[in-house]
């Protein structure tokens, strides 16, 4: 089972993201959201996802520095980055 994190301020974007990952591959991954920075981070912790797909442009803390500290402390992790 996949742990997988959709990051990005947009509800439509996340919205339209689950839908997919969840019509392809129903009961292979656990899909979880976060839309900003910082609780991107927090979830990052918390649920431990093995992929995470990340906007650039969030409120607070963007994606970039998201990711520098979410891979401080997990160096598995694999990083999808996606921005208009």
């Amino acid at each position: 089972m996949y742990q997988i994190l959709l990051a990005d301020d947009e509800g439509i974007v996340i919205d339209a993201l689950r839908f997919i990952i969840e019509r392809n591959f129903k009961d292979e991954c656990v899909v979880n959201h976060a839309m900003t920075g910082r609780s991107v981070i927090e979830l990052a912790e918390k649920c431990k996802p093995d992929i995470i797909i990340m906007d650039i442009q969030m409120p607070g803390i963007n994606g970039i520095e998201a990711m520098k500290e979410i891979r401080k402390r997990d160096s598995s992790v694999i990083f999808i980055v996606m921005t208009a």
